[in-house]
């Protein structure tokens, strides 16, 4: 199973979506949600209660109106703002792609933070970490 996941994940990284970001989505349509152990319920904005986060993200993929209320069931209130769907996604997407290490080679991308990264796989890793990481294009040095 974790083979299987880490060739998903290897070629979702080095797919490019919108020129630059992997297709957060797509790498979810190919989760299993049921195993993740992740068992803490979340809210979708719909009133839905999800039994996780990857089921949610599932949700928003399907229908990208649909973002995250607050964390627990939609029955309690605890987060004044929802979390948007994509984040989710982008959430699941990272839990597996940290892990891996990332080919070498590609083509380099530019981050707003002036650094190159030497392939959106490189990049996508970064953002896992700094969400506000978007590709610049011409600031880097």
């Amino acid at each position: 199973m974790f083979f299987k996941e880490f060739i998903v994940v290897l070629a979702l990284a080095t797919v490019l979506y919108n020129g630059v970001h992997a297709d957060h989505c797509a790498y979810v349509a190919t989760k299993d949600c049921a195993f993740i152990p992740d068992r803490q319920q979340v809210c979708g904005t719909n009133q839905q209660s999800y039994r996780n986060s990857c089921f949610l993200a599932k949700a928003y993929c399907a229908d990208n109106t649909i973002h995250k209320a607050h964390d627990g069931p939609c029955a309690v209130t605890t987060t004044p703002s929802p979390v948007h769907g994509s984040e989710v996604a982008l959430d699941i997407f990272c839990l597996d792609l940290i892990y891996i290490s990332c080919p070498t080679g590609g083509v380099q991308i530019c981050g707003n933070d002036g650094k190159f990264y030497e392939n959106v796989c490189e990049f996508d890793k970064a953002r896992c970490f700094h969400r506000d990481l978007k590709d610049d294009g011409t600031n880097c040095v």
